[in-house]
């Protein structure tokens, strides 16, 4: 266990898709009813009967690509439903053909008659499920980045056979060995054989399981992020949009309203009413922002106030134009 390295993976990609194959598929992971019944009246109608066939395959494999698990540390779900979008749906018809080449269920076969057509109609359920899901993912923040924490600690203190064995009810290790509750793929690999452990906390449900032991570089498992009663019993109204524009490209729509924000010395307790989020997910934000050099903090009195760096407001000037109140410099 000692040679094991293990990395956490903040994944958007596997946790919409944790959701969607709970809401259209046979795949129960728990995902709260309030979820599940938003999730299902965003989406297409038509587009939602042809993807649900494939989904309620039982616990079967599915491509990385269509699992959104392709790039687990790519956090921008923008990017990820791009490379949906841009897929070859001939190789992946042949992919799905070669894996399955002695015994093709029923609905892999018709995916196979028409990738392009379920592609379209995959890529419009994702964006409308998406809808739902983003701003329940921004809640996940703070919760995400304590379980970093305490599994970097496990990790530290020698800990990390007690964390593999308290990550689902449907995980088990003992004795050097991690039983996962089936094996899906023809192509089953049963040792790490030096290859990194992944594991990715779901922000979908209290069940929710996924892993993939497949790959040459890691072996990934997704599992119910601890502490999501939190935040599925919250009724917080949606952060305040903020402009499209190219911070929000770069940073995401949060880091880009603490920043717009911080232009009048908020505390980390009044950006988070303003903002509508929880305090430790702003204070999550604004330490990656601090450590980008974008923010400063400073004490006043019994309050630490968040202050730009030059860089920051460098930043912002350059991609969204000053904040409101701050006079544009230049020669007159």
């Amino acid at each position: 266990m000692d040679e094991v390295h293990v990395d956490v993976a903040r994944s958007p990609g596997a946790t919409l898709f944790s959701v969607v194959r709970d809401v259209l598929g046979d795949a129960a992971g728990g995902v709260p009813q309030p979820w599940r019944h938003a999730v299902r009246a965003a989406l297409p109608a038509d587009a939602a009967a042809l993807v649900s066939p494939l989904l309620n395959t039982g616990k079967r494999w599915i491509p990385d690509a269509l699992a959104l698990t392709d790039h687990l540390r790519t956090t921008s779900m923008r990017a990820i439903l791009d490379e949906v979008d841009g897929l070859d749906p001939r190789a992946l018809a042949d992919e799905v053909s070669d894996l399955y080449r002695t015994s093709m269920p029923q609905a892999w076969q018709r995916f196979v008659e028409a990738p392009g057509a379920f592609l379209a109609a995959y890529g419009q359920v994702l964006r409308a499920a998406w809808t739902v899901m983003e701003p329940l993912w921004a809640r996940a923040d703070g919760l995400i980045a304590r379980e970093t924490e305490r599994i970097g600690a496990a990790v530290v203190s020698h800990g990390l056979d007690a964390v593999l064995n308290a990550l689902s009810a449907s995980l088990r290790y003992a004795d050097g060995t991690l039983c996962l509750p089936h094996s899906p793929c023809p192509r089953h690999r049963s040792d790490l054989d030096g290859r990194r452990l992944m594991l990715v906390p779901l922000a979908s449900g209290f069940t929710a399981g996924m892993y993939n032991a497949q790959r040459d570089d890691y072996v990934w498992i997704g599992y119910p992020l601890p502490g999501l009663g939190r935040i599925a019993t919250r009724a917080h109204p949606a952060p305040p949009p903020v402009p499209d524009s190219a911070l929000t490209q770069v940073l995401g729509p949060i880091r880009t309203a603490i920043l717009r924000q911080s232009s009048s010395l908020p505390s980390v307790s009044e950006l988070a009413r303003h903002l509508h989020l929880g305090v430790s997910t702003i204070t999550y934000h604004c330490r990656q922002l601090a450590a980008a050099g974008l923010l400063h903090r400073e004490r006043h009195g019994r309050e630490v106030r968040l202050r730009l760096t030059p860089r920051g407001t460098e930043l912002l000037d350059l991609l969204t134009g000053p904040p409101e109140g701050v006079r544009a410099r230049g020669s007159h």
